[in-house]
């Protein structure tokens, strides 16, 4: 069985955001399926090396982060690749979308 990435609630409701944002909001639906399409392609991607990038440890021993365009996508490793948590725009404040002191 080959690397993958599974998606949580959370993270699929981080992507609706982003999809409809920039489908509905900015009026670009065609651009919003592209970066869809985009983002779950690398973190498939990601999945067949989990252990790669950088550690987020003040969301957990285990959660990691990579950057993709103006997104932070943050992740666990598991069994099979890697479980995806959540999507953040860049621009926001880290700390304060995730309650950090």
């Amino acid at each position: 069985m080959s690397a993958k990435a599974v998606w949580t609630p959370d993270a699929e409701s981080d992507l609706e955001e982003i999809v409809y944002y920039i489908s509905v909001k900015e009026g670009r639906p065609a651009v919003a399926e592209q970066v869809a399409h985009s983002l779950k392609a690398e973190c498939d991607r990601r999945a067949v090396a989990p252990h790669a990038a950088e550690r987020e440890t003040r969301l957990g021993p285990e959660c990691r982060r990579f950057t993709f365009k103006r997104w932070v996508v943050l992740y666990r490793p598991w069994r099979e690749g890697i479980a995806v948590l959540r999507i953040v725009d860049g621009s926001r404040d880290f700390d304060r979308v995730f309650g950090i002191t």
